[in-house]
């Protein structure tokens, strides 16, 4: 007997209903996460890592100083020409730039190349002292006459606060042409040195020759008086002697001792310096990408935080605290509205926050110079990196938080050319840094904190980047925003249908 109708369930769920029903059946469910934590490892790895891994294999246009202050050596009375080794020196170096491009290499002078390294804007300086030539051809007499003489020194002076990979990098980019500076030189002052040798021998074999040959005419005068037989005898006694002064020049001259041949092969002394002295407090020159970092981060992480709150009280989405789980009565604003509303409220909190990050780091004894730069620059960095990932959560939904961490992270740390400096990464992030915010906000807190936030420090250029990437991202959340509303309606006025198995 069949059932009647009215004692079936009135709510009955076909099997298909309740398969289509259950998210766990789905491929997607599980694979979808998964695939999304894979792509962002290997593009997080691809990035990250391809810029930072090898930077002395991407190394153009890195630039160095090179002074020379060498007074050289005027010409001598025996008809040696002027000569300047320092110039030699800076001309090897000049060569050596020239066969690639790697380095951009400046000629300067000494008080130019200090203003640069007051500004950051060279990595290294080579000077080249005024007692060069004079200390090198020292060497030369120093090691003949076994004097102590001044080895010719160079001083490289590098700057930590520009970057602590940077200052390792100048040195290392510096050192090769030293070396081959230093070889070439010792070429020169080994020969000058063999040179001088023979001349010294020479000038003793003269002088024992005629001292010998005086005492042979004396030799012959008195024999003259004792007959035939005593010239006879005079004249053998000065032929066996005749060979008497090279022998004893050989002794006697004045050689280069082996330790002086060493130190002539590599005279120049090259001596290291840091420009700026690290204070305490700056993580030996770090201090200032830390600083940015942190500015980066509480962007992006408290945009994400007023996003959430934001859309929970709008009951766009539920808001989930702890065990609770809210969904407030929902509001259909515009996503223009919602967008700016949010942002708002982030810079409004940006203020006070870049204040509270002073006030701690202080107290952390990091030193802050030209507080209200530091201010201000601090609040732009916070509400420009907001802006964007406001805008990117307007364009791509909830996904525009991963595409907000590839860019602004992923993309924006090897770019930024605090950690590695721009002119040591791959021509892809050299090309993108200057639409990277912390790009900007590293550089710009480099300039306020170490370089005394002049505007020839580049403070003013950054400060200006940051503000066209704030305004270009409320201008495409805007137009994005607008297009949206008007082909789909208002965030919340309608619903997604059920998900396809």
């Amino acid at each position: 007997m069949s059932t009647p109708v009215s004692a079936r369930p009135r709510h009955a769920a076909r099997p298909e209903d309740r398969r289509s029903a259950s998210p766990y059946r789905s491929p997607m469910f599980w694979l979808l996460p998964m695939l999304v934590v894979v792509l962002l490892a290997a593009v997080g790895t691809g990035l990250y890592m391809g810029g930072l891994a090898n930077p002395t294999a991407h190394l153009k246009d890195f630039p160095v100083a090179v002074v020379n202050e060498d007074t050289g050596l005027e010409g001598s009375a025996d008809g040696a020409a002027p000569q300047n080794l320092g110039q030699e020196i800076v001309n090897g170096f000049a060569d050596r730039a020239a066969e690639g491009e790697e380095l951009d290499l400046q000629v300067l002078s000494w008080a130019d190349a200090r203003e640069q390294l007051e500004n950051g804007e060279v990595y290294a300086a080579v000077v080249i002292p005024a007692s060069f030539s004079a200390d090198a051809t020292g060497l030369v007499t120093g090691s003949l006459t076994q004097e102590q003489s001044a080895r010719p020194a160079v001083s490289v002076y590098t700057d930590p606060k520009a970057g602590a990979l940077a200052a390792r990098l100048a040195a290392g980019v510096v050192e090769p042409g030293l070396a081959e500076a230093s070889a070439s030189l010792g070429e020169q002052l080994a020969a000058a040195a063999q040179d001088a040798e023979a001349q010294a021998r020479s000038a003793v074999e003269q002088q024992l020759t005629e001292s010998q040959n005086e005492q042979a005419r004396r030799t012959l005068e008195a024999a003259a008086k004792g007959g035939p037989a005593t010239v006879a005898f005079a004249r053998q006694l000065t032929a066996q002697q005749a060979g008497t002064p090279s022998q004893l020049a050989e002794q006697l001259a004045p050689t280069v001792s082996a330790a002086s041949a060493v130190l002539l092969q590599d005279p120049v002394q090259v001596i290291t310096e840091n420009y700026h002295p690290v204070e305490g407090g700056t993580a030996l020159g770090m201090g200032s990408f830390y600083y940015a970092l942190l500015l980066l981060v509480l962007g992006l992480t408290g945009s994400i935080g007023v996003n959430v709150l934001v859309d929970g009280r709008l009951g766009i989405t539920p808001l989930e605290i702890g065990p609770q789980f809210l969904v407030a009565r929902r509001a259909t604003p515009s996503r223009w509205l919602s967008m700016l509303l949010k942002w708002g409220i982030f810079v409004t909190a940006a203020a006070p926050a870049a204040g509270v990050v002073m006030w701690v780091a202080s107290a952390a004894a990091v030193p802050l110079p030209n507080g209200g730069t530091l201010f201000l620059t601090s609040w732009l960095a916070m509400s420009a990196v907001s802006a964007v990932v406001f805008a990117l959560l307007t364009v791509f939904g909830n996904a525009g938080l991963l595409v907000a961490m590839i860019y602004l992270v992923l993309m924006g740390l090897p770019s930024s050319g605090a950690v590695v400096p721009l002119e040591a990464l791959p021509g892809f992030f050299r090309a993108i840094a200057p639409w990277e915010p912390l790009h900007h906000i590293a550089n710009a807190i480099r300039s306020v904190l170490y370089f005394g936030s002049g505007t020839d420090t580049g403070l003013g250029a950054d400060v200006v980047a940051l503000a066209l990437i704030l305004a270009a991202a409320l201008l495409i959340g805007f137009l994005v925003s607008t297009l949206y509303d008007r082909m789909f309606g208002r965030r919340g006025t309608t619903a997604a249908g059920p998900a396809a198995a």
